[in-house]
C-alpha cells in the first residue's frame, strides 16, 4: 500500500499522524506527506518523505486564526453561532489553498489511500477527486469531517469541475478511550456523519526528538510539574504568563520544569528561582515519565500526551473554545483542572498556587490519570490498527 497522508500546515496537527506513518513503514508500506509550512518541516523531521503541496503561503489563515486567538478572546469577538463561521472560513481556505496540490501528490506519488485529520478537508476533497479511499485520523477526542469547512471549497470544486463530496470518510482512526466523554459535536468542532468503519488506535505520543539533559531522566526529591505552552512561539508571548506560574509555584516545594521552545522570554530573564529550571525543547513523553503533574495550555496534543503518561493536569486554555473543550475533558474524568481562559480572566500567581496545590494533594486526580492511561495501553498499538487498515482497503505490503 501507499499511504499519502495530509494535514493543516500546523506542527501540532502533524505529530499525532506520525505513529500510523512509522507503523506502515515498519509494515513495508510506502508513505509519504503532502503538506507545507511547518507540517512539511515537522513530517521531514520525523524521517518521512514529504511533498510540497503549497508554499508556506497555505498556512497565512491558520497563523491568522493563532493571532487571533493569542491576542483576542474569541467568545466575545464571535459571539454565539457567529464563531462558526469564522473558523470554518480560515480552514476552509487553508483547504482551498492546498486541495490541488494534494490531488496532484495522490496522482502522480500513485497513492492508494489519503490519510487526514478532521479539520483538513482538502484531504477528503483530493481523496474524492483521485478515486482514492478517505481515512480520518483522529488526533484525540474524536471528530468528524469538520462540513463547515468543507462547504467553503465548493469554488474550488466548481472550478475543477467536480462534485463537493458528502462529509464523511471511508474509516475513521478513533484515538478516544471509551471512558473519556467528547465535547458536544455542535460547536466550532462539529462536523459531518461518522464514517462507515471505525478503528481504534493507541494515542502514542510523538513530541519530535531533542537530547534530553540527563537531570530529567529520573525524579528528584521533590515533587516534579512540567510546563509547556505548545510549538507555536505566539502562545508565549514574552512569558508574562509564565512569571505567574513560576511565582505561583514558589512556596509549593516542588520542582518546576518549562519548556520554553525557543522563544524569546523576557518577563523570565535574569535569574529565576532555584525550583525553577527552563529547557529548549524536550520530548514531552519523555518529560512526563518524571513528573507528577504538567500545567499546558490546552492543546490536543498535550491533553493526549499528559493521558497517555497518566499525569494529573491542569489546562489554562490558550487557543479559543477548543483548548476549553480539551481542559473540560480532563476535568469531567477527573484527571486534571482547567481555569478559565486568560484573555477573559487574567491568570494569577494565587490561582496557580491554589489550583497546583489541588492537583498534587488530592490523590483522585492521579488515580483517575492512571486509569485512563492504563485504558488507553489496552487500545490497539498503530501496527495493529494498520493490519485491520490494511484489510479494509484490501492492500498489502
Amino acid at each position: 500500500m501507499r499511504y499519502l497522508f495530509t494535514t493543516i500546515p500546523g506542527t501540532s496537527h502533524t505529530l499525532p499522524l506520525v505513529p500510523l506513518a512509522h507503523a506502515a513503514l515498519a509494515a513495508g508500506h510506502e508513505v509519504a506527506f503532502a503538506a507545507s509550512g511547518p507540517a512539511l518541516r515537522a513530517a521531514n523531521a520525523a524521517g518521512l518523505q514529504t511533498i510540497a503541496a503549497a508554499g508556506d503561503e497555505a498556512a497565512e489563515p491558520y497563523e491568522e486564526l493563532i493571532a487571533k486567538v493569542t491576542t483576542s478572546d474569541l467568545a466575545q469577538e464571535f459571539p454565539g453561532p457567529k464563531i462558526l463561521p469564522y473558523v470554518s472560513g480560515i480552514f476552509g481556505e487553508v483547504g482551498a489553498r492546498l486541495v490541488e496540490g494534494v490531488a496532484e501528490a495522490a496522482r502522480t506519488w500513485r497513492a492508494d489511500a489519503v490519510v487526514f485529520p478532521p479539520n483538513h478537508v482538502a484531504g477528503l476533497l483530493a481523496a474524492r477527486m483521485t478515486g482514492l479511499p478517505a481515512v480520518l485520523h483522529g488526533i484525540g477526542t474524536p471528530r468528524p469531517v469538520f462540513a463547515p469547512a468543507l462547504a467553503y471549497l465548493e469554488p474550488v470544486a466548481a472550478r475543477l469541475g467536480v462534485d463537493l463530496p458528502a462529509p464523511v470518510a471511508d474509516v475513521e482512526i478513533d484515538l478516544n478511550p471509551a471512558s473519556l466523554t467528547a465535547p458536544s459535536l455542535g460547536g466550532p468542532g462539529g462536523g459531518g456523519p461518522a464514517a462507515a468503519h471505525r478503528l481504534p488506535m493507541r494515542y502514542t505520543s510523538y513530541n519530535g526528538g531533542a537530547e534530553i539533559p540527563p537531570g530529567l531522566l529520573g525524579r528528584g526529591e521533590r515533587p516534579r510539574v512540567a510546563v509547556t505552552l505548545g510549538s507555536l512561539a505566539a502562545l508565549y508571548g514574552e512569558g508574562t504568563m509564565l512569571r505567574e506560574i513560576v511565582d505561583g509555584s514558589a512556596d509549593l516545594g516542588i520542582e518546576l520544569v518549562i519548556t520554553t521552545g525557543g522563544a524569546e522570554l523576557p518577563a523570565l530573564t535574569g535569574s529565576l528561582p532555584p525550583h525553577v529550571t527552563c529547557v529548549d525543547w524536550v520530548p514531552l513523553r519523555t518529560l512526563l515519565a518524571s513528573c507528577d503533574a504538567i500545567v499546558h495550555h490546552g492543546g490536543m496534543g498535550s491533553t493526549f500526551t499528559a493521558f497517555d503518561a497518566g499525569v494529573p493536569q491542569l489546562a489554562i486554555p490558550l487557543t479559543g473554545p477548543e483548548s476549553v473543550s480539551n481542559g473540560r475533558v480532563a476535568a469531567d474524568r477527573g484527571t486534571g483542572i482547567v481555569l478559565d481562559p486568560p484573555l477573559s480572566v487574567p491568570l494569577t500567581a494565587a490561582t496557580v498556587k491554589s489550583s497546583l496545590h489541588e492537583l498534587l494533594s488530592n490523590p483522585a486526580h492521579r488515580t483517575a490519570a492512571a486509569e485512563v492511561a492504563a485504558e488507553m495501553r489496552e487500545m490497539p498499538a498503530p501496527s495493529a490498527t494498520l493490519v485491520q487498515l490494511d484489510a479494509l482497503l484490501g492492500g498489502t505490503a
